[in-house]
């Protein structure tokens, strides 16, 4: 159904984008192939194509509704075969179509129209002879249809037609009266043939003998015209298109012969290429004289046929030309149309949706999703639950929507309508007041409610409307502008609604509790840090607490608080400790979160001070060989040493703690180059040379 779905899309996408010259196209071709249908539906080959189209439709209508790969891939190999091999198959027809096709331009009728005027009554006289004395005879008119095949099968005879001539072929006593003779033009072309005999003759007819069956099977493969004289009763008849006309008089017999020949009574008009195509359409349009319902059909089928063929090849050509291609396209804006008044969409329709889509090779590249414009339209005004289809049109003409996703909006349409809801303020962390501060009554929200908006489905699950505010470290009374939060009875977020006004003012009031205070601690150090260290880091955790207890000591009692004392005299390096705070008994310290805090956390942090030294060192030489003189000029550098005091103290005290050594390892005989000496001391300990380079010279 895929493939049916696929072919139906490729020829709406076609025909939906058929231009003028488009148009001209499709008919032209529609037109050469009905004129190449006519002119073959009578002939063997016409039968032979007929019966190949139909068994070729049956296999793409049995392809495309079944799922049958394997069988799909032989059907298309057979019909890529079968299409290579007609011409082969149908040399012959063909050869015989192309020489209808040159008789039919014209040229060869305005022959027969000429030749007419001197056979026609050499026929009438040989038959009416023939009739009297019953002679049977078989005269074959060749028409448009070349009988090429059939001269073959007799004796070539050459001469013109005579009644003479006729009659005395068809004596008994002569060696060519069984059989046809064969007439085209004004010769006559052969005796003695063969033609093909008939099995459809109706059962009134079936008493015939072989001469009448040859007669009608000849005019069924071909546009001849027969005539046959019964040799047993000497009736006359006359056989065209598969029919058996008799008996005939001699009059009835020059009336067909004059329609056959085209009523040759009138002079011949000069050929020209209007006349040329004019009888070649005459031709393929009138094949026959008359009018009935089954060549009317006949005709309309035929039409039908060259419409489809034509439709075929041109969009063959088209694809092979500039090929259609499949492409989705994402972000298409949707917009909802006939929205009534004073109703909303929910859930609220995606703004974006996407489509697949077929165009051009050379148009795709051009496409954007803003060349695109998708829409839903509601039909009705009234609030309920509805499936809307989404249309997606194309600013360009070229352009074939294939699918849509989604394909519809599943949706309700609800009227909008408000309720009156009181704002509850929310504190969210009350227990992160400061424990030396208290709030006085509850928060209160101007205004005090407000107006939800918006569609009754949703406004209906809205419980209550909430806002916040924060007590953290307040230390004074808040006043702010804070959002508004729609929530349902479950305390879930509502959305889809409108609040009005969208914010409100909280007032909290703060004040300080009259027996507590917040204060500083600091830490009560005792001592100095030993010579060349020094006091980097001093912190208290926490650095603030609330005391409670006595009004009149509360007043007393400064802002600060200090810990008893903590020696350092002797320390170095980083340590912590827990020390009790200086308190008076009646006084109690609370940490942040109203815990009593007897001790507090003192972090020290005591480091060496940084220092300079300056010293003097002779070069060492190392790496050099015995039968090697090195001289270094100056043999001896001052050294400017920086780093902790404590470290440079001891390089004072103890001198062999500091060297200078330069590496002669890599030196030749002769060289005199500069070089930097190394330094060699305890870590943490960086050096200056003076000067930064020696001379050294090899002896």
């Amino acid at each position: 159904m895929d493939s049916l779905q696929s072919l139906y899309n490729q020829t709406a996408f076609l025909l939906s984008n058929l231009t003028w010259f488009g148009m001209i196209d499709l008919s032209l071709v529609t037109a050469a192939f009905y004129l190449i249908l006519s002119l073959i539906r009578r002939s063997a080959i016409g039968y032979m194509m007929r019966e190949i189209l139909l068994l070729g439709l049956a296999l793409f209508v049995l392809t495309t509704l079944l799922p049958l790969p394997v069988f799909d891939w032989l059907v298309r190999g057979i019909l890529v075969a079968t299409l290579v091999a007609t011409p082969i198959i149908f040399q012959a027809q063909l050869r015989r179509f192309l020489e209808r096709v040159g008789r039919t331009s014209g040229l060869a009728q305005a022959v027969r129209e000429s030749a007419a005027e001197r056979v026609i009554p050499e026929l009438t006289h040989a038959v009416e002879n023939m009739v009297d004395s019953k002679t049977g005879a078989l005269i074959v008119l060749e028409g448009n249809d070349s009988l090429e095949e059939i001269v073959k099968t007799g004796v070539f005879f050459g001469g013109r037609v005579a009644s003479e001539v006729l009659e005395s072929i068809f004596y008994n006593g002569t060696p060519l009266h069984d059989g046809a003779i064969l007439v085209q033009g004004d010769k006559i072309t052969a005796a003695a043939c063969v033609l093909p005999l008939t099995n459809h003759l109706p059962p009134a007819e079936k008493r015939l003998g072989t001469r009448h069956r040859a007669a009608v099977g000849i005019s069924e493969t071909s546009d001849a015209l027969v005539i046959v004289v019964s040799e047993e009763t000497g009736q006359l008849g006359v056989a065209q298109q598969g029919q058996l006309h008799r008996p005939l008089s001699s009059l009835e017999l020059r009336e067909k012969l004059l329609d056959f020949y085209g009523s040759s009574t009138t002079p011949t008009k000069p050929l020209s290429l209007w006349s040329l195509l004019r009888n070649l359409a005459q031709q393929s349009w009138y094949p026959n004289s008359g009018f009935s319902i089954r060549k009317l059909f006949s005709d309309l089928g035929l039409l039908i046929v060259a419409m489809l063929l034509s439709l075929v090849v041109w969009s063959f050509v088209i694809e092979q030309t500039n090929p259609f291609q499949l492409a989705r396209v994402e972000g298409i804006a949707l917009r909802v149309e006939n929205l009534p008044p004073n109703t909303r969409i929910i859930p609220p329709p995606p703004e974006t949706v996407s489509a697949v889509i077929q165009t051009t090779t050379d148009l795709l590249p051009t496409l954007r999703p803003g060349t695109f414009q998708a829409t839903a339209t509601l039909a009705r005004t009234t609030p309920g639950l509805y499936r809307v289809p989404i249309e997606v049109k194309s600013s360009v003409n070229q352009v074939l929507v294939v699918s849509i996703e989604p394909q519809a909006l599943d949706l309700e349409l609800a009227p909008i309508i408000s309720r009156t809801v009181p704002i509850m303020v929310t504190i969210p962390d009350q227990q992160n007041l400061p424990t030396a501060y208290e709030l006085v009554g509850i928060p209160t929200a101007v205004p005090g409610e407000v107006q939800i908006v918006g569609p009754a489905p949703i406004v209906e699950k809205v419980e209550q409307v909430e806002t916040s505010i924060s007590l953290a470290n307040a230390t004074t009374s808040i006043r702010e502008t804070r959002p508004l939060k729609v929530v349902d009875e479950r305390g879930h977020e509502v959305f889809g609604v409108e609040v009005q006004p969208n914010q409100t003012q909280v007032n909290a009031n703060i004040r300080p509790k009259l027996n507590a205070r917040e204060v500083s601690v600091q830490a009560n150090v005792n001592g100095q840090p030993p010579q060349g260290y020094q006091l980097s880091n001093l912190s208290v955790t926490p650095a603030n607490v609330t005391l409670q207890g006595s009004i009149d000591q509360l007043a007393e009692i400064g802002s600060v608080i200090t810990t008893l004392p903590v020696d350092v005299s002797q320390a170095t390096g980083n340590f912590e400790v827990q020390i009790p705070l200086d308190l008076p008994t009646s006084l109690q310290a609370l940490d942040s979160n109203g815990v009593p805090a007897r001790n507090v956390k003192v972090s020290v942090g005591i480091t060496p001070r940084a220092g300079n030294l300056a010293i003097s060192r002779s070069i060492e030489i190392i790496g050099s060989t015995r039968n090697l003189t090195i001289t270094v000029q100056p043999d001896r550098v001052d050294l400017l040493l920086s780093g902790a005091q404590p470290l440079l103290n001891e390089i004072q005290t103890n001198p062999d703690l500091v060297h200078v050594t330069l590496d002669a390892s890599g030196l030749r005989r002769g060289q005199q180059v500069n070089m930097t000496p190394n330094f060699v001391a305890p870590a943490g300990v960086e050096a200056q040379f003076v000067p930064a380079s020696v001379l050294v010279t090899v002896e």
